[in-house]
């Protein structure tokens, strides 16, 4: 995460030299400031100035402040800017959807979470000289995050930072802005009382200042400038290391709960799979293996490798790799729980009699399987609710992480207390009864008997 945050922090003040809000003989914050901001450590915001300096940006001077050294002209910094934010037009516009979906519920709970020794420090940013919209929502949104602990969030986080660079646009005047003045006033007050609500009301009402600010000034390069090819976002959730095989193998268990592969059925040749999945031959063979421990395939000279069902070989897959998989399949049980009712609210409504009667017979079909198969097909529906592109690859990544723990799951003892048909028949009435509240309950009541499973598998991985 460390490394992420590097990028964050180094494409934050390229952006904002480039985009002219900071100009030749600005100071940037002190190593101890940014490191506050972004909740790192000094050397991290150390190498981020570093490879700055190196692309003549900044000069890092040891004992006195950062000095931006770069020069442009306001031409250039317009021009520099309108291309940026216009070459990623149709993934802002959809981004900002997905984040009301999925990051405003994470803030919401972030922000109950706080401690009163953090809406103090909140408040200590809000009322400091030179504070702006972008140092302040920076500042809350770390705080909110940092309280909801998970890093598959802050990953997301980063990554959409880095995408927007958290807009700053020139023509925007803290001080002429009387909605920024009003939001920033109340959250002021929020602080000073502990209110938490209303730390969180004047929060969102700063997004939406941000928001406005963007769009107006895209909506208006759009009308005088070309459009650039566009620039797509995505989420950098393997930002260490590699992951191809179990990326694939998370694809393979894919098909297996689509009834694409069947037990004893012999899996293509490693050129053939290879060919088919656009992976190396390398790769098909180490995810043959990790299949292979997981006691999902075995492997027969001369004969190829068949779809057989057995218990994992817990002593292999021991491996700080696997692990951590684990770790992030846990955050993503999370993550669904944080917006299940934000996603589910109001488009169950909008499902036709056609949609409706696909989706009961999911769920009827979700009868016979274990918690996480009748999640991953639920999910998966649940994705026509929201058709876009950032949505679709966020919760396609959360359903990887979690088809990875599925050959975990069925030796697994039942949840005490959670009945799976039970859940699925309240589901089939939500839909029936068009309630979208029963059905969000029903889905939550899976993620938590899931989430449990995950968590012994994650303990017998470190015991056993």
């Amino acid at each position: 995460m460390e490394r992420g945050k590097y990028n964050l922090i180094y494409e934050y003040y390229k952006c904002h030299i480039l985009f002219g809000h900071l100009r030749k003989g600005d100071f940037l914050p002190t190593i101890e400031q940014i490191g506050g901001t972004f909740q790192v450590a000094p050397q991290t915001v150390r190498n981020a100035l570093k490879k700055l300096q190196q692309d003549h940006l900044i000069d890092v001077s040891p004992g006195r402040h950062t000095l931006v050294v770069y020069e442009t002209t306001p031409e250039e910094t317009l021009q520099v800017t309108q291309q940026y934010y216009l070459a990623r037009k149709e993934a802002i516009d959809n981004i900002f959807q997905v984040t009301e979906l999925l990051l405003t519920p994470v803030f919401r709970v972030g922000t109950q979470r706080l401690t009163e020794q953090e809406l103090r420090e909140i408040l200590r940013v809000c009322v400091q000289k030179g504070a702006s919209i972008v140092s302040i929502s920076m500042f809350c949104c770390n705080r909110m995050l940092d309280a909801v602990q998970n890093q598959l969030i802050k990953s997301l986080f980063a990554d959409m930072v880095s995408f927007f660079q958290f807009p700053y646009v020139t023509s925007f005047d803290e001080g002429t802005s009387e909605e920024y003045q009003e939001y920033h006033r109340a959250l002021i007050a929020s602080c000073e009382a502990l209110d938490r609500d209303g730390v969180f009301q004047a929060f969102m009402g700063l997004q939406s200042v941000t928001q406005k600010v963007l769009q107006g000034f895209i909506d208006d390069t759009f009308r005088t400038v070309a459009m650039p090819n566009q620039v797509s976002f995505h989420w950098q959730t393997y930002r260490d290391r590699p992951q191809h095989c179990h990326t694939l193998a998370a694809r393979i268990i894919y098909r297996l709960i689509k009834g694409e592969y069947t037990e004893g059925e012999r899996l293509p040749s490693y050129e053939n799979m290879a060919l088919e999945f656009a992976v190396s031959v390398n790769t098909a063979r180490r995810t043959v293996g990790l299949l292979r421990d997981m006691g999902l395939i075995h492997s027969i000279n001369g004969v190829g490798n068949q779809i057989q069902f057995s218990a994992p070989n817990w002593e292999k897959l021991r491996r700080p790799s696997i692990q951590k998989n684990i770790l992030m399949a846990k955050e993503s049980i999370e993550f669904l729980l944080f917006t299940a009712e934000e996603v589910i609210d109001k488009e169950l409504l909008k499902l036709d009699e056609k949609q409706t009667c696909k989706l009961k017979n999911i769920l009827t079909d979700s009868k016979s399987l274990c918690g996480l198969e009748a999640i991953v097909l639920v999910t998966e529906y649940i994705l026509i609710f929201h058709p876009f592109t950032s949505f679709f690859e966020t919760y396609g990544k959360l359903l990887e992480f979690l088809l990875f723990t599925y050959p975990f799951m069925s030796d697994q003892p039942q949840t005490r207390d959670f009945s799976h048909s039970a859940v699925i028949e309240k589901l089939t009435r939500a839909l029936d009864e068009k309630d979208t509240d029963l059905f969000a309950q029903g889905y939550i009541e899976l993620l938590h008997d899931v989430g449990a499973k995950i968590e012994h598998t994650a303990y017998l991985l470190q015991n056993i």
